[in-house]
């Protein structure tokens, strides 16, 4: 087989796979959240494997029974907070719908048709939320079915990762072999850092967000925090919808520490998020993130809608590492192009 024949016969392959991957992604979903997961503890199993000297599936049981327990810990600390603050928002919502259909009564007749929709679909949005009992069964099935996928993926990612790349490198052509394993190494380094990385961001962007807003006594401080640190995965769009969220929340609830007017209340909120994000720019992404996409805010814009488009939600979360590994590809092929003409 001469090389033009077999490079389109491996470029024809990868093409079927992604159009297979493509067709099948709904079942896709616990497969990448195993990837994920065992990008992100895949150095703390090495640790234990290299440094202690424990086999790899002792070293993966012994982080899954770390995680039960700090879930089992955290869910006994906040759980009792975050149901009832989900009582208490709910509720909140229902009185403030009530009174928005009351308020519409009065507002001028060429808007109150777009109102009248956005609240029936806020309320259709609630009533399809709310499952019920015929399908709760088999959509309790299927969560459990796709978690036990998930942990069962997640073991076999994390025990034989390695094992995966170098079966892979076997189907290469002798030739290709050292440079597709450099540009494997670049991609596993790029997205494993940037993984960690948000998870990181999360965890200190919603414990900051916390504390801060418990200061300030604005209502259902612990779900906006937790919401602001998620919306962290979704770049630029993320923190701009979780700092209207809150400061809405804040103007429309107040603040039970300060006797601040509720303008007041909404504005110290969005100087708070904007207060974070400045320090998260410039004092913890350059040392944390550091420059591992260098993608240009456009294109991680693009690549989010796209995302969201084509996947939903997963498609947000995965849009930018996506984004990234495409870059490394790019580069890789266009220094490959140049050292060709060089020669």
């Amino acid at each position: 087989m001469t090389i033009r024949l077999r490079t389109a016969f491996f470029v024809a392959l990868g093409a079927l796979i992604i159009w297979f991957l493509y067709i099948e992604r709904a079942i896709l979903t616990p497969f990448i959240l195993a990837a994920i997961f065992a990008y992100l503890f895949n150095p703390i199993v090495n640790f234990f494997s290299n440094k202690i000297k424990l086999p790899r599936a002792v070293s993966i049981i012994i982080i899954y029974a770390l995680l039960i327990a700090i879930v089992i810990i955290g869910s006994i600390s906040l759980t009792k907070r975050i149901l009832a603050e989900s009582s208490e928002l709910t509720q909140f919502a229902t009185t403030l719908s009530n009174e928005a259909s009351n308020q519409i009564a009065v507002l001028p007749d060429w808007i109150k048709p777009a109102v009248n929709d956005t609240l029936y679909s806020l309320e259709k949005t609630k009533i399809l939320s709310s499952p019920s009992d015929l399908s709760f069964f088999p959509k309790a099935f299927s969560k459990i079915l796709s978690f036990i996928i998930f942990l069962f993926s997640a073991f076999y990612f994390l025990k034989e990762g390695r094992m995966m790349r170098d079966r892979l490198l076997n189907f290469m052509p002798n030739e290709y072999k050292f440079e597709v394993e450099i540009l494997l190494r670049k991609i596993n380094t790029a997205l494993g850092s940037y993984l960690r990385g948000q998870i990181f961001l999360v965890l200190l962007v919603s414990t900051i967000l916390f504390i801060a807003l418990s200061i300030l006594g604005v209502k259902f401080a612990l779900i906006l925090a937790i919401f602001s640190g998620l919306a962290e995965i979704v770049p630029i769009i993320g923190p701009i919808v979780a700092a209207s969220v809150a400061g809405i929340v804040s103007f429309i609830g107040g603040t039970s520490n300060f006797s601040l007017m509720p303008l007041q209340t909404a504005i110290t909120v969005v100087v708070i998020y904007t207060i974070v994000r400045q320090l998260q720019d410039y004092l913890v992404n350059p040392y944390i993130m550091g420059k591992i996409t260098k993608l240009h805010p456009l294109v991680i814009l693009f690549a989010v809608l796209a995302g969201e488009h084509i996947a939903g939600i997963l498609g947000l979360i995965l849009a930018v590492p996506i984004a990234g590994i495409l870059r490394i590809l790019l580069e890789f092929s266009l220094d490959k192009v140049n050292y060709r003409k060089k020669e």
